[in-house]
C-alpha cells in the first residue's frame, strides 16, 4: 500500500509541473513577439537595416565605433 501511494503522489506532482509548464506556454504564445532594435542613424534618423554596417549610408555619419580597424600597430 506504500508504495501505491508513492507512485500516485509522484504522478500528481508530475501532473502539476506538466500544467504549470502549459500555462506558461500559453502565456507566452498570448504575448506579442518582441520587435528587434532598430539601427539608426542619430545625425538623419535613416533606418540602417544592415547590423554589420557601422555607418549611415545616407549622410556617411559612424554609427559604432566598436567594430572596424583595430589602431594597433
Amino acid at each position: 500500500m506504500e508504495f501505491e501511494k508513492l507512485v500516485c503522489y509522484s504522478q500528481t506532482v508530475i501532473l502539476i509541473i506538466l500544467g504549470i509548464g502549459y500555462i506558461v506556454n500559453l502565456r507566452n504564445k498570448v504575448d506579442k513577439p518582441k520587435s528587434k532594435a532598430e539601427n539608426k542613424c542619430p545625425l538623419c534618423g535613416y533606418i540602417v537595416s544592415n547590423e554589420k554596417v557601422n555607418y549611415c549610408g545616407k549622410c556617411g555619419n559612424m554609427l559604432s565605433h566598436s567594430e572596424g580597424l583595430s589602431l594597433n600597430k
